[in-house]
């Protein structure tokens, strides 16, 4: 089970992800859907659920032919496992090569935030104006 704090950094990158198309048009941000497929996969994996290939394109509005074909590919690279018949129906799982690399690119981008200067940093209000 990943680390909840990871799993919540997920989230919000996620959540981030989302939010961006509020401001720009979408279409700068459709080529990252098996990244995201992972990251959704992460923060289920985090609260003990489990997703169907389905549930978790919905979560990320991913187009169901593109996603088949990304869960098809991540299969391939042993970076998730169904437990059916290989189809969007399938519960999947992420593997622990998966999730290994998930938390080491969440640690390192945690520490990365941790050292992100704050308002409260003058030298970093100087910078940013």
């Amino acid at each position: 089970m990943a680390d909840d704090t990871l799993a919540e950094l997920a989230r919000a990158i996620l959540a981030v992800r989302r939010d961006r198309r509020r401001e720009l048009p979408a279409e700068l941000f459709g080529g990252e859907l098996a990244y995201e497929l992972l990251l959704v996969l992460f923060v289920a994996d985090a609260r003990g659920e489990r997703l169907t290939g389905f549930t978790a394109l919905e979560q990320i509005g991913g187009v169901s032919a593109t996603g088949r074909r990304w869960i098809e590919y991540l299969t391939r690279e042993k970076l998730i496992l169904g437990d059916g018949e290989g189809d969007l129906s399938d519960t999947l799982t992420l593997t622990a090569k998966a999730l290994n690399a998930l938390e080491g690119w969440l640690s390192r981008a945690r520490e990365t935030l941790d050292g992100f200067p704050g308002d409260n940093d003058p030298a970093w209000a100087r910078i940013s104006r």
